[in-house]
């Protein structure tokens, strides 16, 4: 997309999407079916599983692996690795908390 930017030796999978204004720098491993939306930014060596989600605005320190069907929402910083599977915000980026673990907190 425009503006977009994929560094040196940046492997990007099968179907994957990178959005407007997005950064993919040196050395990271995009895999099959990852959307990087729109102004996210990738430090060097990220490792990205398949069918993860990257929102808006998000950033990626250097070395970090996100693993595959993983969601980093909008404007997040991550820091640490994301597991399978897990949604992550904030900044820094924290697993989100669903519903019935709140309420069993608040209980």
């Amino acid at each position: 997309m425009a503006g977009a930017v994929v560094n040196i030796d940046a492997h990007i999978g099968e179907a994957g999407i990178v959005n407007t204004g997005a950064t993919i720098d040196h050395d990271c491993w995009i895999d099959d079916g990852v959307h990087v939306s729109p102004g996210a930014h990738l430090s060097g060596n990220v490792r990205i599983g398949a069918g993860a989600w990257i929102g808006v605005g998000a950033a990626v320190r250097q070395g970090i692996v996100i693993g595959a069907t993983a969601v980093v929402g909008a404007g997040a910083v991550v820091v640490k690795h994301v597991p399978d599977g897990a949604t992550v915000v904030g900044n820094p980026a924290e697993p989100l908390k669903r519903s019935a673990e709140l309420r069993v907190k608040h209980s």
